[in-house]
């Protein structure tokens, strides 16, 4: 998908707040990233004041030239990112909030070879996106300024159209994030596994052992917190998880002592079937990290044009 990761890049720097009518009845999991309050934070808004093509990690040619023809700039104009999915495989639909020139967009895709077509009676186009043959059609629609809906299907494409009619809150999903300790969340994440593995039979048998799954994070005074609740099938489950998350984490933190600083804000419990995760980790050791991986990144380049 040459243009889709262009797309999400954002996602884990990262709209307006989550619309829970977005997400239609029989979606099985979901993920929402809010710009605007990444960029209301003090985090977010360091990062979104960084170059948007680093020499550190270039763009590539095809994305410098979406943003060049496009003006897409996502620090600015990214509002909302909301994708979700029944659990099938090859099976996504996507909501896009953004305030750049819908027609634009549109024009570099017809450029790129994407036609036009039609779903459920609203026009739209159809982008050949497959890799080396492999077969995949993103279907993208405009059904209202600053509204992008992305189908890995037409008829994911018909699901998105259609949550955008809605008003009313059909799926369960939201009562399962763990907004507890985040006020202000800037991402937000749900997943009912019993509904995954019922779609999708070649779930491997552990991820079976998982009822259901929600997280929030987002930046709380000058920290990142991230909060998850997982619901276990079996209650022993629950203690196995914790006992496995800590297990890695005290390995990790004898090998590294970076890593051992990183995991001190980490702290999870189990109670019942329930295993709830809490991690904060200050906002400015978050930026100090991305410069050190900046500064590495680039010193590899150099080494790699040397032939080093």
């Amino acid at each position: 998908m040459r243009f889709l990761p262009l797309l999400l890049a954002p996602v884990f720097l990262s709209a307006t707040p989550f619309r829970p009518a977005d997400l239609p009845a029989g979606s099985a999991w979901f993920f929402h990233v809010d710009h605007d309050a990444v960029r209301s934070a003090p985090l977010g808004a360091s990062l979104m004041a960084q170059p948007i093509d680093d020499a550190s990690c270039p763009l590539p040619p095809k994305a410098k030239a979406f943003l060049a023809e496009t003006g897409f700039d996502y620090r600015r104009d990214l509002h909302a990112l909301t994708v979700f999915g029944s659990g099938a495989e090859r099976q996504a639909s996507i909501l896009l909030r953004h305030s750049a020139d819908d027609l634009k967009v549109g024009e570099f895709l017809r450029q790129q070879g994407a036609k036009t077509t039609t779903v459920e009676g609203a026009p739209c186009l159809a982008y050949d996106c497959g890799p080396d043959g492999n077969e995949c059609t993103l279907f993208i629609a405009f059904p209202r300024p600053g509204v992008i809906a992305i189908g890995m299907s037409a008829k994911d494409l018909g699901l998105a159209l259609r949550s955008l009619e809605s008003e009313r809150a059909e799926s369960a999903l939201p009562a399962l994030v763990a907004l507890e300790g985040v006020p202000n969340p800037s991402v937000l994440a749900a997943v009912d596994m019993v509904a995954c593995a019922e779609a999708n039979p070649r779930l491997p048998a552990m991820a079976r052992q998982f009822r259901a799954f929600g997280l929030a994070a987002g930046e709380v005074g000058d920290k990142v917190v991230c909060r998850s609740r997982t619901d276990m099938v079996q209650a022993p489950m629950a203690e196995n998880v914790v006992k496995m998350v800590e297990g890695f984490a005290a390995m990790a933190a004898s090998r590294d002592p970076n890593a051992a600083s990183w995991l001190e804000g980490l702290a999870v419990k189990a109670a019942g079937a329930q295993v709830t995760t809490d991690y904060q980790v200050s906002a400015q050791r978050v930026l100090e990290e991305i410069a050190r991986a900046k500064a590495r990144m680039a010193e590899w380049r150099a080494q790699r044009a040397a032939g080093k």
